[in-house]
């Protein structure tokens, strides 16, 4: 008797397993363009949680190459601050980056920013 309850539970369980695996879908990072933009903001005013920025930094963008481009170019930034040969350099306390850091950030979002006020609004019904 116990067994059967012991198979039964067990059977239950790897059906619901089963049925996760194949109805569920796997997650997809799909930041949008006004939401990086404000992350950018919070880095410069140095509220923002460095381990977010990283996130950012790590992970290709494939859904908008415009949105890749910009995360590359952050990308590039992270890796000049790391070596520490060119003048942009880790900053103190809660800044990432030293001022000239923060300065080509600042130049990288208002591109992004010029790519928001262009961009078309488009609405699915």
């Amino acid at each position: 008797m116990e067994f059967m309850l012991v198979f039964f539970v067990c059977l239950v369980v790897m059906l619901a397993l089963t049925g996760a695996l194949l109805f569920g879908r796997a997650p997809v990072y799909r930041p949008k363009r006004a939401d990086i933009y404000e992350m950018m903001q919070a880095l410069q005013t140095g509220q923002l949680e460095h381990d977010r920025w990283s996130l950012f930094i790590g992970i290709p963008i494939v859904h908008d190459p415009d949105l890749e481009t910009i995360r590359q170019r952050c990308y590039d930034l992270e890796l000049e601050a790391e070596e520490g040969s060119g003048e942009v350099r880790f900053g103190i306390g809660r800044c990432r980056y030293n001022p000239a850091g923060m300065a080509q950030l600042q130049r990288i979002g208002e591109r992004l920013k010029k790519l928001i006020d262009t961009s078309p609004i488009v609405r699915t019904f």
